[in-house]
């Protein structure tokens, strides 16, 4: 049996030179994320907030434009209740390299 979370606080960081296509003033829906109750766009980092009730999953995406070329780290992506700290997830930050369309 699972239990209802509530106050989920997602914080994703990207790296810089990375852009964050804010698909709220984009006017573009979103089709394969969950919708958030709030959701906060800053220049290189984005804040989604929700509850999370038992059983359920929800996904949430990320648009992105890489402006350059090269090696990047791309840090943890953190997921925890805002009121609650024993309720808490993340997964390892990693090394990315963009490179340009059709060049692998």
């Amino acid at each position: 049996k699972g239990i209802n979370y509530e106050e989920i606080a997602l914080t994703q960081i990207f790296p810089s030179g990375w852009e964050i296509i804010n698909s709220r003033l984009d006017n573009i829906s979103n089709i394969y994320s969950s919708t958030p109750a709030y959701q906060d766009i800053r220049d290189d980092r984005g804040y989604t907030y929700f509850d999370l009730p038992k059983d359920q999953s929800q996904t949430y995406r990320s648009r992105l434009n890489a402006a350059y070329q090269g090696r990047y780290y791309l840090p943890s992506v953190n997921c925890s209740a805002m009121y609650d700290e024993e309720v808490q997830a993340r997964n390892i930050g990693q090394w990315v390299e963009v490179v340009e369309v059709g060049s692998i």
